[in-house]
């Protein structure tokens, strides 16, 4: 089972997680592998360093290879078979989830990411530092270890990305001063509306518009923090014409006014 980018996006954009330790090993040409179990109470990484096997979880089986990660939950039934000419040679990355506020719902998928040289070098040098004792090379995997989550989700967005959104994204981030609708958004990209937000929805996670008034309103609360720039004069800088509409979006939003926020950075 493969997993939605935006789901693999909120997963680890709002799950606080730790790196905990690695483990490298490897597999025999036809070699089978059975009768055990993931980690208990740890998540792991399943990476290809090389070969190629058909990894189980708990019945659901994963052709695995360089370009694709396995994603494990704990105490899952584990059943590997090694379907390449060579040995397979793979590491297993734990980690602990905690806060999260946002549900795999069977913590097993499989992520596509591709083959990159970068996801090589991480990898490695994860594996390189782990071998290290000492609380610097602790820090030194933790920091890696996130590195690698970042660049995973990067190249699994960048497998599903559409050119069309990515010209949205570009126009909207330079046009957001202005006026601008959904309709001459997609007219400027050449895609149906419809289709451009089921795209957006599909790549994003949001709509159009939705992205577009999130974009507006950090640029808003940005110039309320670090300006005395009059509100009515923000809205209109941030592409709202009407200051009343921009204030109760912004209210909507982050549950105060333009004013209280502004507050929280300046006193007269």
């Amino acid at each position: 089972m493969a997993i939605q980018t935006n789901d693999l996006i909120k997963y680890f954009a709002n799950t606080t997680i730790q790196y905990e330790d690695l483990f490298v090993t490897s597999l025999g040409v036809n070699a089978h592998d059975h009768s055990r179990n993931t980690a208990p109470l740890l998540n792991g990484l399943v990476i290809t360093l090389s070969g190629s096997a058909n990894f189980s979880l708990n019945g659901q089986v994963y052709a695995l290879h360089k370009g694709v990660i396995l994603h494990a939950g704990p105490n899952m039934e584990i059943d590997i078979l090694v379907t390449s000419q060579e040995p397979w040679h793979y590491t297993v990355i734990h980690y602990k989830s905690m806060n999260s506020t946002q549900s795999i719902k069977t913590g097993h998928f499989e992520i596509v990411t591709g083959q990159h040289h970068k996801m090589d070098y991480l990898v490695q040098q994860l594996i390189h530092f782990e071998k290290i004792p000492g609380d610097l090379n602790k820090l030194k995997c933790k920091s890696l270890f996130l590195q690698l989550i970042e660049f995973i989700v990067i190249c699994s967005k960048m497998q599903t990305s559409n050119n069309v959104v990515d010209q949205a994204i570009t126009f909207m981030t330079e046009h957001y001063t202005s006026s601008i609708s959904i309709a001459d958004i997609a007219e400027e990209v050449g895609c149906d509306r419809r289709r451009l937000a089921y795209l957006f929805d599909k790549q994003i996670g949001m709509s159009p518009i939705q992205f577009l008034t999130e974009f507006r309103l950090k640029q808003a609360k940005e110039l309320l923090r670090t300006t005395s720039i009059p509100i009515k004069d923000i809205a209109d800088l941030v592409g709202y014409q009407d200051a009343f509409y921009f204030c109760r979006v912004f209210k909507k939003q982050y549950e105060q006014t333009p004013t209280n926020f502004r507050k929280q950075f300046y006193s007269d």
